[in-house]
């Protein structure tokens, strides 16, 4: 992984214009989510109807900045299912387009002006935007999966977001040396880019850094020599561009999706598009946004700490939850459950419109589709449950934590057997022999 470098196109600059939202260039402050978001670890089933609010700064971004997706009508079709993946997708990027915009600026403003203030600011950008990365993660099919998964795939997710693998000691690294500042970072190894790497510098206030003891950093005295005065400013610059490195990899997916013509591919699967040769074939690959919460959810971010994995040889194992900085892991889960619910069951106000349960109704397997709604209302009470937050119930309600993953493999186990079997879906690569 570390050798893994970005290589599609980006686009730095502050404004941008996707295929349903306004322009963008917020310099605004943290933001409050407006009518339509989830934001909540309740898991509650609301529909995309709004967008992340401003509150505090100027701020140039167009009311509303991004277009609700509208419900499609008549009859169940694949194509209108299709259309409405997509117009779902692109709603949530850019959505996080704009809570991206509002981190970019405050972790500038924290790095120009030091003080507690400004640093809060920064984090609760930080907070806003994974919040709003998290429900667009399910809709990784296209120019966000990586090109060995799907016929559209670009990889443009790595740069915003890494999740698993992200090097604490690498980052550290690249403070010191300042590597940040050169020319050549923006084609850095992802595991010290995106959100993670933010979270760390934002929201970890310890003088220690990652690296073995052997390692230059510490066998030669270089991480000590800085001080913490010059630590801090290093890692508030490091965030600063960070922000900037973020916002253009939002930027990149949402001009693959307009301009550069992904949106057409998908809807015109089997009618002329030169990505996907069929319906089926399209809609594969929207199912694999689906089992983001097989593998990421249940095995990555639940499996590992609980040491329900090989990874956790000795149970819990708190090394592995997802966000051990920034502590809302809990938050991201209910997240997931968001964006899994707007894609299964329909992306309009009040999860109208048309989803995967549409499909299920229109074959005769509406039970399959009611089985698998009752399941999700299960993940996201048990989410919601979650007492304390899941980083700290590793250890003092590891029954709470457990009950979360158990309710997560009800969703699953229906997904990659009945649902996939009556819809004739591929099972994705890495489902294929889990028989959890």
């Amino acid at each position: 992984p570390d050798e893994i470098v970005f290589t599609g196109r980006t686009n730095p600059a502050a404004t941008t214009s996707g295929a349903t939202g306004g322009p963008i260039d917020a310099a605004g402050g943290a933001g409050g989510d407006g009518a339509g978001t989830n934001g909540s670890a309740t898991g509650s089933n609301g529909g995309a109807a709004g967008a992340d609010g401003g509150a505090g700064g100027a701020s140039d971004v167009e009311e509303p900045p991004c277009t609700a997706v509208t419900p499609a009508g008549g009859a169940f079709t694949k194509r209108k299912l299709l259309e409405q993946a997509a117009d779902c997708a692109v709603f949530h990027y850019c959505e996080f387009e704009l809570s991206a915009a509002r981190l970019r600026d405050a972790s500038a403003e924290s790095a120009e002006e030091p003080s507690a203030a400004n640093l809060a600011a920064a984090r609760e950008a930080w907070r806003k935007a994974m919040s709003s990365w998290q429900r667009a993660e399910i809709f990784r099919f296209g120019p966000a999966a990586p090109m060995a998964e799907d016929p559209g795939g670009r990889d443009l997710r790595a740069p915003v977001y890494f999740f698993p693998l992200f090097s604490r000691c690498r980052v550290d690294e690249q403070t010191e040396s300042r590597a940040y500042e050169r020319a050549a970072f923006a084609a850095s190894s992802f595991n010290a880019r995106g959100l993670s790497a933010l979270e760390y510098l934002l929201f970890y206030g310890g003088a220690d850094n990652g690296c073995a003891s052997h390692s230059d950093l510490n066998d030669e005295g270089l991480w000590d020599a800085l001080g913490s005065a010059e630590r801090a400013r290093r890692k508030a610059a490091y965030a600063a561009v960070l922000g900037g490195d973020v916002l253009a990899g939002v930027g990149a997916l949402r001009e693959a999706w307009g301009s550069g013509g992904f949106r057409a591919e998908l809807v015109g699967a089997g009618a002329g598009s030169s990505v996907y040769e069929s319906e089926q074939a399209a809609l594969n690959a929207v199912n694999r946004g689906l089992f983001y919460v097989e593998v990421e959810l249940k095995d990555l971010k639940l499996g590992r700490p609980l040491g329900l994995t090989t990874q956790c040889s000795s149970p819990p194992c708190p090394e592995f939850v997802e966000s051990p900085y920034a502590l809302v892991s809990t938050q991201s889960m209910a997240d997931n459950l968001v964006g899994f619910r707007r894609l299964f069951q329909g992306c309009g106000e009040d999860n109208e419109g048309v989803g995967f349960d549409d499909w299920l109704g229109a074959v005769g397997a509406a039970d399959t589709a009611e089985r698998m709604l009752a399941a999700l209302d299960a993940a996201e009470a048990a989410v919601a449950r979650l007492e304390p937050p899941f980083e700290r119930a590793l250890t003092e309600n590891q029954a709470a934590a457990l009950d979360v993953h158990t309710a997560v493999k009800g969703i699953t186990d229906l997904l990659k057997s009945e649902m996939v079997s009556v819809l004739d879906l591929e099972l994705p690569m890495g489902s294929e022999g889990d028989n959890d």
